[in-house]
């Protein structure tokens, strides 16, 4: 246990000092006000709460799954995983270090998107601290899928084409398979996921075998075998 937090505040120290995730969540943090101000301007009702954190749910968290990914790829491009596994050699536990640093930093970032965006966008009604704490756990779980896809794949640019193309193009296509996306679409784990938030994207409307509580247990239960894989991965080969 005492390794455990000394490795976790060992990845809480790489992820804060470094320049290339601060700047991406910046990044994602514009991207994400934009479309409220977009979407604002072009209202003539007034946007919901969940309307405003459309771009952090659907744009901004994916930026964070990126930016959980480099606490990964960055020490493999480098070298630097090595040393990390010399110091700390329970590849376990620094696996898991990086995906509780990440999903910390993603989900408290996400969390503070959300209420900025639904400010930009002057949203109306309520909901706001349900939709900052759905979007937050959101990107936490998020963030943890994408320490596991960037430990199976190693390389950024591997990560970075999976982790954005997954939620952004392959499952609003599946789901909108003329004849089978009915049957599919229940079963995508980011489709599930935007129907907790009631976030409305690409996807049409599902008749779910759960309920909202079950979508993100659906969600969950696929990152937690990704990220099972990943550890027995990371076990398995080298450095």
């Amino acid at each position: 246990m005492t390794q455990f937090v000394a490795v976790l505040d060992a990845e809480r120290i790489k992820l804060t000092t470094l320049r290339s995730p601060l700047w991406a969540t910046a990044a994602a943090a514009l991207l994400s006000f934009a479309v409220a101000a977009l979407q604002a301007a072009a209202s003539y009702r007034g946007l919901t709460v969940t309307s405003a954190a459309l771009g952090v749910a659907v744009f901004g968290v994916p930026v964070l799954m990126v930016v959980a990914a480099m606490t990964v790829t960055g020490e493999y491009r480098t070298g630097l995983m090595r040393t990390t596994l010399m110091a700390a050699p329970n590849r376990t536990a620094v696996l898991g270090a990086k995906a509780v640093v990440a999903a910390v930093f993603c989900g408290g970032a996400a969390a503070l998107m959300t209420i900025g965006a639904i400010l930009v966008g002057r949203a109306d009604g309520p909901g706001l601290w349900r939709a900052t704490g759905a979007i937050g756990l959101y990107a936490a779980l998020a963030a943890v899928l994408g320490v596991a896809v960037a430990a199976l794949v190693r390389h950024t640019a591997g990560a970075v084409t999976v982790l954005l193309l997954w939620p952004l193009l392959v499952e609003p296509l599946l789901g909108n398979l003329p004849g089978h996306g009915a049957r599919i679409g229940p079963y995508l784990p980011f489709a599930n996921a935007l129907r907790f938030l009631d976030v409305s994207w690409l996807f049409p409307a599902y008749d779910m075998p759960w309920g909202e509580w079950g979508s993100l247990g659906y969600f969950a239960a696929v990152v937690a075998a990704v990220f099972v894989v990943a550890v027995g991965t990371m076990n398995r080969r080298d450095a």
